[in-house]
């Protein structure tokens, strides 16, 4: 058993992971209760992730997540959807009953309806701050200073040998409408094999979408690599392919329960207790341990 989330405000998602295996979860359903804590948490929304996140340049709030299975690496995915916290379980119910693997914009809205999902109205997925902020840049036309921030990615095995991989965002702060990034992307923000294990990415999403890394990570766990070193190998091939430098962080773990990440981050602050990590803080937990945030310098 075994699960690693993105940047330390994923210590959370992993403390339930944790307490939610090992009583007998299965891996999905633990993950989707992990997220949905983040998801629908106003004070974690500033790090672009649901209730409580910046909306888009038109005011609303779009969010994207998407959940994949090790086993029959079943698929589902929502992007640019409105009206609605915890993205994670209506990506989650696409999976599971729907005969399309990707619903976007009004269509992810309306079928998350037909399945029962309560919908809300904009202002409540918003708080004083971030609406705030939105006023404040159509004015100014400056972006908010954002100090810890990004994509809420984990990866979770648990006791049946079973593995799952999920994401959840808002993207940037006043972003496109319709703007659709990495994470949701097979391939690209996640991939899950149940021969080999799971990857999933964070960071500057239109690049990361054009080198698909979470696939490429998973595909050399299957070759034999360590979590840390096919993380390590997959950043340096984007970081030398690109013409300049990004943001861009990888998790990965294997079958076994191992556990790894690799970054191009020197450098992040948690703006909620305002410790600046040297490199790219990952929340980890290993059966037999206590979850806890491990620190991944900067790779390239």
């Amino acid at each position: 058993m075994a699960c690693v989330a993105t940047w330390s405000f994923g210590l959370q998602a992993v403390e339930i992971v944790a307490t939610e295996v090992q009583n007998g979860a299965s891996c999905i359903d633990a993950l989707e209760k992990s997220i949905n804590a983040v998801e629908d948490d106003p004070q974690t929304g500033k790090y672009f992730v649901g209730r409580g996140c910046y909306p888009n340049l038109d005011g609303v709030v779009q969010l994207d997540a998407a959940i994949m299975t090790g086993k029959g690496c079943q698929f589902g995915a929502v992007a640019g959807m409105k009206g609605y916290s915890k993205p994670i379980s209506v990506a989650r119910s696409v999976m599971e009953s729907c005969n399309a693997n990707f619903l976007v914009g009004d269509g992810a809205s309306s079928f998350a309806c037909e399945q029962g999902f309560v919908m809300e109205d904009n202002e409540t997925l918003l708080t004083a701050e971030t609406k705030k902020a939105y006023v404040d840049f159509k004015a100014t036309g400056i972006l908010p200073h954002v100090t810890g921030h990004d994509t809420l990615s984990v990866l979770c095995l648990d006791k049946f040998g079973e593995i799952v991989a999920g994401v959840s965002t808002s993207g940037p702060p006043f972003k496109a409408p319709g703007r659709v990034g990495d994470s949701p992307m097979p391939g690209c923000g996640l991939y899950c094999n149940g021969k080999a294990g799971a990857a999933a990415a964070t960071g500057a999403g239109e690049k990361i979408m054009t080198f698909c890394p979470s696939h490429h990570v998973v595909q050399l766990l299957q070759q034999g690599a360590q979590p840390r070193a096919a993380c390590e190998v997959v950043v340096r091939e984007m970081l030398e392919s690109s013409a300049d430098w990004f943001e861009v962080g990888l998790i990965a773990l294997d079958m076994k329960g191992n556990i790894g990440a690799a970054t191009s981050v020197k450098e992040w602050k948690d703006f909620r207790d305002g410790r600046t990590y040297s490199g790219f803080p990952c929340a980890s937990w290993q059966a037999g341990a206590e979850p806890t945030i491990i620190t991944y310098p900067s790779c390239y």
